[in-house]
């Protein structure tokens, strides 16, 4: 009897839904039918949780500068941030809070774990909301990349990086080059020269995407055709087995360091003058800006160009917004503001981050240090690393068969074959 009284309540309580226009989405906290029918973002209410994985000098430039300058044009939307791990820890509980309905309205992650996120059906999509055009407009192509899976964006670009080539001055003067090699053929020249000296010209930190990716592409190898669904013709296709047979005689000549196979890693092999030259990220400066060998020492460059241009990989993350949000409209402007030019010349300024927007990166903030525009002109030509919930297991997929090429275990033809009819199968499963 008590059951059939609770079914006759349920019952009522949805035909008066029924009934009453928006009864289903309206919000104590602020997303109700006022705030559905708002056109000026700036009138939007509510109140929004963002996890951050910023460090703790970031998070107070987020709290005290990015978020104050956020509420002079959106004073009704009160933004918490809350601090959160980085890493697997992180991404664990991403994905506990998603499946039990408790996520927060945005975040930040890591580029490479938006398409999983997007695969599980956690965000919302982000492209056919106000004024996402000029943002696409105005982002980097590489950046704003990783937010696309399978035909739609996810999220809008927060913070990028990329690597540079970076080599010792000296060992540049003492091979005859007054300037950083522009082309592969000229790297190659540079570490030939140095090679009699007992030092590596080259120094490709190991075989994962992250570390070859740079001189596999420009080299003019490939890893999926450009929509991402498939590898056989390209991965395993002729220009990139010509990449990879040129990584391979570079490491049989002795012109890469020993890192590329778990050798004195990259960063202890320039510091202690064993690398000519090396590539990484604008965090590398200030952690060995006090080693003797780099004081005064260092020139920055592109990556060399080769057959398949100047290109570099792209890192960073990007700001999601979860689908169980109530407020995602309010979500939205906050993560559109953090890719303004307004925000991001903050984030430049008192971080010297690396921005996502272009007109940022025409700045002085930008335009005057000359360490870091170098690496916002590579931005340009960067490789977004597959966009794939599989993603984990084809980086360590490829990174197997580039080592087993390295070690000679197979060839460099064999390696890819065997890469690319993996990553295929990869690629199917959602």
């Amino acid at each position: 009897m008590k059951s059939k009284k609770i079914m006759a309540l349920i019952m009522t309580g949805l035909m008066v839904c029924g009934v009453l226009a928006g009864c289903g989405n309206k919000q104590a906290s602020g997303n109700d039918n006022s705030n559905a029918a708002v056109t000026d973002e700036t009138k939007l209410k509510g109140e929004i949780e963002m996890w951050s994985t910023f460090n703790d000098n970031e998070n107070k430039v987020l709290t005290e500068k990015i978020v104050p300058a956020f509420n002079k044009k959106y004073p009704d939307i009160k933004v918490k941030i809350t601090p959160m791990p980085s890493g697997d820890d992180y991404k664990k509980q991403i994905l506990q809070a998603a499946m039990s309905g408790t996520t927060p309205d945005l975040a930040r992650t890591d580029i490479t774990d938006v398409a999983q996120y997007a695969s599980q059906d956690y965000l919302a999509e982000v492209d056919g909301m106000q004024g996402f055009d000029e943002i696409k407009k105005n982002s980097f192509e590489g950046p704003m990349s990783t937010n696309l899976y399978n035909g739609h964006y996810y999220g809008v670009p927060l913070d990028t990086n990329t690597k540079i080539a970076i080599y010792n001055k000296s060992m540049l003067d003492k091979a005859g080059f007054k300037e950083a090699p522009k082309t592969m053929d000229e790297l190659e020249q540079l570490a030939e020269k140095l090679k009699a000296d007992k030092i590596m010209g080259i120094g490709i930190a190991n075989p994962e995407s992250w570390g070859v990716a740079p001189y596999f592409i420009s080299l003019g190898g490939k890893f999926t055709d450009e929509k991402n669904t498939k590898a056989t013709g390209y991965l395993n296709g002729d220009a990139s087995v010509k990449a990879l047979e040129k990584i391979v005689e570079w490491n049989d000549k002795g012109y890469v360091g020993k890192c590329i196979l778990g050798g004195e890693g990259s960063w202890e092999g320039f510091n202690a003058g064993h690398y000519a030259m090396i590539d990484d990220g604008p965090w590398w400066y200030p952690a060995n800006k006090d080693q003797k060998i780099v004081k005064d020492n260092v020139v920055y460059a592109p990556i060399p160009k080769g057959d398949g241009g100047s290109v570099s990989i792209v890192g960073g993350e990007d700001t999601v917004i979860f689908k169980a949000s109530k407020n995602q409209k309010q979500a939205y402007a906050f993560a559109k503001y953090l890719a303004s030019d307004e925000a991001q010349t903050i984030f430049a300024t008192e971080l010297q981050m690396m921005p996502v927007n272009k007109a940022t990166a025409e700045k002085p903030v930008i335009k005057d240090n000359k360490m870091l525009n170098v690496y916002v002109n590579q931005l340009s030509s960067t490789w977004a690393r597959t966009p794939s919930p599989k993603w984990g297991d084809i980086s360590k997929t490829m990174q197997d068969d580039f080592e087993a090429a390295l070690r000679k275990k197979l060839t460099p033809k064999a390696a890819l074959d065997d890469a690319a009819k993996k990553v295929d199968a990869l690629l199917q499963q959602k």
